[in-house]
């Protein structure tokens, strides 16, 4: 008698068991998603890029000794490290190859690693090295990665940065002159729109939501 009831009462209402368990898995897979990608990266080369174009602000400027390589070599390397290190402290349920939200994202940021680092290790050994050409080329290609993570993941505010690094990237292509101003641009944007995305990202899997 009860359970007939029930369905007459669900039938009623309009509810189907089978769409509410639908519900619930889809809740779950959202939360694995957001989960899976918990922001650490964000914050490390946000924090990590922030600084080193600072740096090479005051060093243009004479507050630090004049160089390339002293700032950002030891940046990538930090960077570079840190990345290792986090992958080694993933639990192996994370770093399953067959979670398509990792393989996804991870692909999308190693572009952006790869093809900064060419071309900054190519043009400095062959002395062809241009600040507008790499801000290009970065903008372009971490806008690129946050469409991706935002695909992904399902976490509809980051094409917020995905925007914004796209209206880095038209800035950065238009300006006519490229001067030292353009490195506190640079540190702002890797502030805001990678940064504290990766605060907020980080805030969001400790939640589970």
């Amino acid at each position: 008698m009860t359970d007939t009831h029930d369905i007459q009462t669900a039938s009623a209402s309009g509810r189907n068991p089978a769409d509410d368990l639908a519900l619930i898995r889809g809740m779950m897979e959202a939360g694995r998603k957001r989960a899976a990608v918990d922001g650490r990266h964000f914050v490390l080369w946000g924090a990590l890029l922030m600084l080193s174009f600072f740096a090479q602000y005051l060093s243009v400027h004479h507050y630090l000794p004049p160089t390339i390589l002293g700032i950002w070599v030891p940046m990538m390397a930090i960077g570079w490290g840190t990345e290792f290190w986090l992958r080694r402290s993933r639990p192996k349920s994370e770093a399953c190859s067959n979670n398509i939200t990792l393989v996804g994202y991870s692909a999308a940021w190693r572009v952006v690693g790869l093809t900064v680092l060419i071309y900054f290790a190519t043009s400095i050994a062959m002395g062809t090295f241009d600040p507008r050409t790499i801000s290009v080329l970065s903008s372009a290609t971490i806008g690129g990665a946050f469409l991706v993570t935002a695909r992904v993941t399902g976490v509809k505010w980051l094409y917020g940065p995905t925007a914004g690094w796209g209206l880095v990237l038209a800035f950065t292509s238009a300006v006519p002159v490229y001067d030292d101003e353009m490195l506190l641009l640079l540190a702002g944007a890797s502030g805001l729109l990678l940064l504290l995305p990766g605060q907020l990202m980080t805030r969001l899997a400790g939640h589970g939501a």
